[in-house]
């Protein structure tokens, strides 16, 4: 059993958050499903934050251990081919077995954008 890194991306337009919800979609949500499909059997990933309802990220750090006997490349084409179109695993590497996405950061980027015009613009909403 290893401990692999993964790098996601996904556009929140459409969960609900990140964290696992009972009824609704998240990003944590989809990501655990895709990996249940790949014979992941753990109950949750760990994560190096959680992002609101309709928060966009391009490089959410996530978390696992898998049984997994081919390349880390094949393990981003295998969870590439099983994440809906708005979320993508950017990258996959093995990690040390104490590893934690939120403990372990060194750094975060936060980019906030308002929108603040008296007309509304449909490409800018959620």
């Amino acid at each position: 059993m290893e401990r692999y890194q993964v790098i996601l991306a996904y556009d929140g337009s459409h969960f609900k958050g990140f964290q696992r919800q009972a009824k609704a979609r998240s990003v944590q949500g989809v990501v655990e499903e895709a990996l249940r499909k790949i014979s992941w059997q753990g109950i949750s990933i760990l994560a190096a934050g959680r992002t609101d309802t309709g928060a966009h990220a391009t490089g959410q750090v996530i978390a696992f251990e898998l049984d997994w006997k081919h390349a880390s490349q094949d393990l981003l084409t295998a969870l590439n081919s099983h994440l809906p179109s708005d979320v993508v695993a950017r990258e996959v590497k093995q990690v040390c077995p104490s590893f934690h996405p939120r403990y372990d950061a060194s750094w975060r980027k936060y980019l906030y954008r308002i929108y603040c015009q008296p007309i509304r613009n449909p490409l800018l909403e959620p």
